[in-house]
């Protein structure tokens, strides 16, 4: 199983299912109220008394309420990418996650537990049974692909956290307040909010040679499957757009393809991803190799002056799957190479 590293796309046989929007900064109030956080609680966030106050909470979602009465001691995440890294974020005792096919280890290179969580196969659909052996207390499925059928299974082995408005449609603010306040750390999950913000902030302040600068971004997994964004709503263009640059006009007028926010190209056509910053992803070195061997990649403006990057797969997931752990893994492995393309247009 191979993930669309280009649209924020979900677990999938090819790359491509979906695009993620990166949203405004937190939820609205109602939705804050609804989940029952609690600001003027005494003690410290995370301390035990005010973790006592703050539960029982509601959380509402797509697929349904989560209600939990005490914070949270066994925790599943069951989700593609972003509930394990929003439980590791937060600190909480990870029993169980869903095992990341694109890497080796099963765990993102951002995704440093503390302890070792049992890790499980979600290629044939969620191990149920083995979820319910590990004894959760909360499942986190915010980042869960299959949810719809998934869900009434899941809530009769423990409460289960859904998304607000639908798979791969949460910005990474609202999921990681939504986690914060299921937890019991909603203080805490905005310090984190707060401090992802910053580090993109400080990346742009600091990188004065992005700023204007047009790109191309996709995914390629083959010479016959050749991708490209071509919407600013897609997580990735939102990844580039917040460090100053621009996506390219010359794909936004592309047509769309089956895949929301990407549009399809032929060999033929790759001329339309010249642009100052050409930037495209690959699964593996081999198919790397192969597009560069290509004399109409050879032609390209971009690659003659050294303005082309190669993203690997981590490089990738973590700007196409936002989350506060991966941005910052994201802005310290791609600004510099943006960086070094951006000098030579």
């Amino acid at each position: 199983m191979v993930v669309d590293p280009g649209t924020g796309g979900a677990p999938a046989r090819t790359w491509g299912r979906r695009g993620m929007l990166l949203g405004g900064l937190g939820v609205t109030a109602s939705l804050i109220a609804a989940c029952g956080t609690d600001t003027d609680a005494a003690g410290p966030s995370g301390s035990p008394s005010t973790a006592r106050s703050l539960f029982p909470v509601t959380v509402p979602g797509k697929e349904g309420s989560v209600t939990v009465k005490t914070q949270p001691s066994r925790v599943v995440a069951a989700g593609y990418l972003r509930d394990t890294d929003l439980a590791l974020a937060l600190d909480v005792p990870l029993v169980g996650a869903a095992k990341n096919s694109a890497f080796a280890s099963g765990l993102a290179p951002w995704q440093k537990p503390s302890d070792s969580p049992e890790l499980f196969d979600t290629t044939n659909g969620l191990p149920l049974e083995k979820i319910a052996g590990l004894r959760p207390d909360l499942i986190m499925a915010s980042d869960d692909y299959t949810l719809i059928k998934d869900w009434a299974n899941l809530a009769k082995i423990a409460p289960t956290l859904s998304y607000l408005s639908g798979v791969g449609a949460d910005s990474w603010q609202t999921m990681t307040t939504r986690a914060g306040t299921v937890l019991g750390k909603p203080d805490q999950a905005q310090q984190l909010i707060k401090k992802t913000h910053d580090a993109i902030a400080s990346a742009k302040k600091s990188n004065p040679q992005l700023a204007g600068k047009t790109y191309t971004f996709g995914p390629v997994s083959s010479l016959d499957s050749l991708f490209t964004i071509n919407d600013d709503s897609d997580a990735s263009a939102q990844f580039f757009d917040q460090l100053g640059m621009r996506l390219s006009p010359e794909v936004t007028s592309l047509p769309t393809s089956s895949t929301p926010r990407r549009a399809q190209l032929s060999m033929e056509r790759i001329g339309l991803l010249d642009a100052d910053v050409l930037i495209l992803a690959f699964p593996d070195l081999a198919v790397r190799e192969q597009l560069e061997a290509e004399p109409l990649f050879k032609k390209l403006k971009a690659v003659q002056r050294g303005s082309y990057v190669a993203f690997d797969m981590a490089a990738a997931v973590a700007v196409a799957f936002p989350s506060v752990l991966s941005i910052p893994y994201g802005l310290q492995v791609t600004v510099p190479k943006l960086v070094a393309a951006a000098s030579k247009v």
